[in-house]
């Protein structure tokens, strides 16, 4: 029987195995930083074990003084 069209042949398996690799994992574009700043690589190991609280204060901490930086 010939091969028409889209269908599959005979030799295609019914479920295409999924990958079992990840990813980039995150920093992987880092540029450093965090080997020259020890209190920022502690931050950002601990980032993901932090309440959402205490992520949002972070945030709302680091916003504040870029816009007081700004404005000197």
């Amino acid at each position: 029987m010939e091969v028409e069209g889209i269908e599959p042949s005979p030799l295609t398996p019914s479920k295409t195995p999924i990958s079992t690799k990840g990813g980039a994992k995150c920093g992987a574009l880092d540029d450093g930083s965090c080997r020259k700043d020890p209190e920022l690589a502690k931050l950002i190991e601990a980032w993901p074990t932090l309440p959402e609280h205490a992520k949002t204060t972070i945030l709302d901490l680091i916003e504040e003084n870029t816009l007081e930086s700004r404005e000197k």
